[in-house]
């Protein structure tokens, strides 16, 4: 069985409106950015624009055929982008995926459909999201920042709890999915799902929700230590409920729920889920959050062989931190996406790769490269799910679960980066089309409904059981949009601006990371390294060399930087 959080309190406070949102008093919406306009591949994009359809359209169908489809465009291939064709045969998979595929069996039978000036990526993936929690517009919590889950959660440490409450409803759970979709996704690591939409890979779902992907899937556990009454252990291993080795990985990869927060209690949590006895903390873990934990712990990931889902969002929002992700970088951890849940996270992993990508510029000094972030959403996110072998990119014999951007303006990866709902022009499950260009669609498949997004004519082949799209739009529209457009922040989105009491005033000449630590006495003065309760009054520096962990490649080794 997996264990979900509690419906703790009963109702959600809600944000006013569509133009609402948190009180914020360090000028978010100027600092917080999806790109900064500098793209480095905008020769690409110019290239890829040449012979775009004319009226306006992305996408055209050069031939109608009987079976597979043959898209051209801008690949982002394993090896890097190219313009060229990709083959997806009449069984789903990806046949061809090379500058001209013409001579692979079954291409001439294939629908044609010419994108110059699209760019074409494996479909994002969410490696972590509570889709039962969709119940309302993202909490507002002002200026108050936590220093562990269970302070918003259950009052912990003087805290005042936040309220919220989880639901049963298929038609929430899949409006959930659906802003999944209208962003470019496929498949979702989720407290629950729905059949049709997004695949969940998470090891309660429905065979049918895994939508023809096998094998093994997800153990997603929200409390693997059982600390559901918000107990807070700094040390040793007493907590309520441990989960056992032979439950955690029965299905296959286990992602706990580990060090959401910022203090000892949040990094005793890895402590005593790596201890022999215990031994949670493997190379079938993925840990989800991973916020609170130094150098030192990084590397015992790192030797365990684990990934970490990262969720930068809702930890800015909640804790005014998040995962010391330059340090997980230089140990070589791999490294995922996921929105974590609607009420203080990303509506869409569009969204979570702009507060990324926004979070990488300003406060990380660009460590990450555009197409480090990319892979987050894609190669990476389906690694920590397991599911490498078949999805997460566009490799021969892979499961052709692929969405078209638009890459007119921005190039290759930073087109992905940088999209919107406008810019998603097709998205296949499959091999199938399941949302995209109304046309485009039409000529793909039958008994898909019409679906304005941005002002633009969509549809999407709404396929699940025993609700319609009418359903889902109805629960949705008393919620929160099920889309963004470009140029637009979603109603009340939760921060991507760190802040604490500690460094309230963001970037500046004299702080250029903003936490808090004037630069003249920084040990990491490009990168975001706050004082955090876990570290003490001091930037964590595990090997005392003077540089910090967040800007040392070699943490352990004080003769080394």
């Amino acid at each position: 069985m997996r264990r979900l959080a509690s419906v703790e309190l009963a109702c959600a406070l809600l944000l006013a409106g569509c133009g609402g949102g948190a009180s914020q008093t360090q000028a978010d919406a100027g600092r917080e950015v999806g790109g900064d306009g500098s793209h480095t591949t905008r020769e690409a994009a110019a290239e890829a624009t040449t012979d775009a359809p004319s009226g306006g359209a992305l996408c055209t169908i050069a031939a109608k055929g009987t079976s597979g489809i043959v898209l051209t465009g801008r690949l982002l291939l394993p090896t890097g982008p190219t313009t060229g064709e990709l083959f997806v045969g009449a069984s789903g998979t990806i046949a061809c995926a090379a500058a001209s595929c013409s001579s692979a069996a079954g291409y001439s039978s294939a629908t044609r459909i010419a994108c110059p000036g699209g760019v074409i990526s494996p479909a994002l993936i969410n490696a972590h999201d509570h889709s039962d929690y969709a119940t309302a517009p993202p909490i507002s919590h002002g200026m108050t920042r936590y220093e562990h889950r269970n302070d918003w959660r259950t009052g912990a440490e003087g805290a005042t709890p936040l309220s919220y409450s989880g639901t049963s409803s298929s038609a929430i759970i899949a409006a959930q999915e659906l802003r999944l979709v209208l962003g470019g996704g496929t498949s979702i690591v989720g407290t629950s799902g729905v059949e049709g939409l997004a695949r969940n890979l998470a090891e309660y779902a429905d065979a049918k929700e895994l939508g023809g992907l096998s094998g093994q899937t997800v153990y997603f556990d929200t409390f693997p230590l059982g600390d559901t009454n918000g107990v807070l252990i700094t040390s040793g291993c007493a907590y309520p409920s441990i989960i056992g080795v032979s439950q955690a990985f029965s299905t296959g990869v286990f992602a706990p729920h580990i060090a959401e927060g910022i203090n000892l209690a949040a990094e005793n949590e890895l402590t005593c889920a790596s201890q022999a006895s215990n031994d949670l903390v493997t190379a079938k873990t993925s840990i989800i959050h991973g916020v609170g934990l130094n150098a030192k712990d990084v590397d015992a990931v790192k030797k365990a062989g684990a990934k970490l889902i990262w969720s930068p969002r809702t930890n800015i929002s909640l804790y005014g931190d998040t995962a010391a992700v330059t340090e997980y970088r230089y140990a070589g951890v791999t490294i995922a996406l996921g929105t974590d849940w609607l009420l203080s996270g990303s509506m869409n992993m569009l969204r979570e790769l702009a507060c990324a990508d926004g979070f990488n510029k300003k406060y990380l000094a660009g460590t990450f490269s555009d197409q480090d972030l990319w892979e987050m959403a894609t190669t990476n996110a389906a690694a920590a799910a397991g599911f490498d072998s078949q999805i997460g990119s566009l490799a021969v014999g892979k499961v052709a679960d692929v969405t078209v951007f638009d890459g007119r303006t921005n190039a290759d990866y930073r087109a992905v980066i940088d999209a919107a709902g406008d810019d998603v022009h097709l998205v296949l499950r499959g091999g199938a089309a399941l949302y995209g260009d109304a046309d485009i669609v039409a000529a793909l498949a039958t008994g898909c409904s019409p679906l304005t997004v941005c002002g633009a004519s969509r549809a999407v082949c709404f396929d699940v059981p025993t609700i319609t799209l009418s359903d889902v739009t109805s629960a949705a529209a008393s919620i929160y949009p099920l889309f963004s457009c470009r140029g637009q922040t979603p109603p009340g989105e939760p921060t991507c601006v760190p802040y604490r009491d500690t460094y309230p005033n963001g970037t500046s000449a004299t702080d250029r990371d903003g936490d808090g630590v004037p630069d003249k006495s920084d040990d990491c003065p490009s990168i975001f390294n706050p004082e955090r309760p876990m570290d003490g009054t001091k930037q964590s520096d595990v090997d005392g060399d003077g540089y910090g962990d967040a800007c040392d490649k070699a943490p352990l080794d004080p003769t080394a930087h």
